[in-house]
């Protein structure tokens, strides 16, 4: 008998615990990230917390898109590795989640790491990012070890999109999970991603754009027209 009500002590006990997670629930598409506090769950969403993010580092760090929300999940699926993907030298997309189970998540992932080994393969990649295939203005970038090609179209939830392609230390667990069309991770929706490991210089030819003398407003549209076109209403 007294097990009995050990026991039945440990479930109370634990489903206050559920009962009671609070998360902290924002979208920097619909409601800004900063500041924010944890707040109680819905009774049909208090299993986890989870958040996820993409940064960029265009000449400064910018967060373009942010996700905390409550979740029914147990964290057995749908949390990707952070990864990174280089476009050029100063110019790079970071994107990481996580899943905290029975509670709050840390921003601990939302740092754009070093490569681990600053060593060049020969991999190739196609290079560039925009708001759509028109406006990324392909180049090609050498790879650094361990790293392979990638090429991603995202949509967020206000129906803007960001193409980024490039070199990237994604790994193959979660390169095979956003791999599925249509894969939905913190409300965003990658409607293409693909992972290529063996774009090898020495085999395929890589398109290159033509720079033109006026490279003062070729080099400020990028940043500024992604700005300005993917980040109306993001957290900055």
């Amino acid at each position: 008998m007294k097990g009995f009500l050990i026991a039945g002590l440990i479930t109370l006990l634990t489903v206050a615990a559920v009962e009671s997670l609070s998360c902290v629930q924002c979208n920097s598409m619909t409601n800004t990230c900063v500041n924010s506090t944890t707040t109680e769950c819905p009774s049909d969403a208090n299993a986890s917390c989870t958040t996820f993010l993409t940064n960029a580092s265009l000449g400064g760090d910018i967060t373009l898109y942010q996700d905390k929300a409550c979740s029914a999940e147990n964290c057995s699926e749908g949390v990707i590795e952070a990864f990174t993907i280089r476009v050029t030298d100063e110019e790079s997309f970071h994107f990481a989640s996580q899943c905290c189970l029975g509670q709050e998540c840390n921003d601990s992932n939302d740092t754009i790491a070093p490569p681990q080994e600053e060593v060049f393969s020969n991999i190739e990649c196609l290079a560039c990012y925009g708001p759509n295939e028109t406006f990324c203005n392909v180049t090609s970038r050498k790879c650094y070890k361990e790293e392979r090609c990638v090429n991603l179209i995202a949509e967020f939830k206000n129906e803007t999109k960001l193409v980024v392609k490039g070199c990237s230390n994604i790994s193959n667990s979660t390169c095979q999970f956003l791999s599925t069309e249509n894969r939905v991770v913190g409300g965003v929706l990658f409607q293409k991603f693909e992972c290529v490991d063996n774009f090898s210089i020495s085999s395929t030819p890589i398109p290159t754009v033509t720079t033109t003398t006026d490279t003062g407003s070729k080099v400020s549209f990028t940043p500024l027209a992604l700005v300005s076109f993917l980040l109306l209403g993001l957290v900055l």
